[in-house]
């Protein structure tokens, strides 16, 4: 299913939101942070359609393990359950880069300072052949949950968010 360690970053799906993952890895800390994962469902009162997916972005991001047929928390995913908002997105934001095209939308960024919304627009489309509406909107949620980047006020460029504090926590100048 999704991936685990280093290899390719997984393309994040259209639809599964940071709420869809954090509510899985809070749904199995509140279980005792394993669950049988034929159970799990059961235990959503959301669609669970979403569920293969968030299972798969959240064990991308370091958040759980498949493990002889349970789902388990990893340090991380237990660490991202018990944090304050302000944490979380720390936490998040450290292990984005295993999501694409979260990650090369961010190499860009600080390749160049922005990135023009055509420029985003044909990216996406790349990455996603089909639900492209619903897929640049949640790429932008993600991108403005985990403080990385953002639309500008007129629709027209794609910018970072907080490009210094990043710089600093690559080792880079400070401001």
């Amino acid at each position: 299913m999704g991936q685990s360690g280093g290899g390719k970053p997984l393309l994040l799906p259209p639809d599964v939101t940071p709420d869809h993952v954090l509510g899985l890895v809070e749904l199995l800390h509140s279980l005792g942070g394993r669950v049988d994962s034929m159970h799990i469902g059961d235990a959503i009162s959301e669609d669970v359609r979403f569920l293969p997916h968030a299972i798969d972005v959240a064990e991308a991001l370091g958040l759980i393990v498949q493990r002889e047929g349970n789902l388990e928390l990893t340090d991380l995913g237990r660490r991202v359950a018990e944090a304050n908002p302000k944490t979380v997105r720390e936490l998040l934001r450290r292990v984005s880069s295993k999501l694409e095209p979260i990650r090369s939308i961010v190499e860009r960024l600080e390749e160049k300072g922005e990135m023009l919304a055509e420029e985003f627009m044909e990216h996406l489309q790349r990455c996603y052949s089909s639900d492209f509406e619903r897929a640049m909107q949640n790429v932008l949620s993600w991108g403005a949950f985990l403080g990385l980047f953002k639309m500008d006020e007129d629709d027209e460029r794609v910018l970072p968010i907080r490009p210094a504090e990043r710089k600093r926590a690559r080792g880079g100048p400070r401001a």
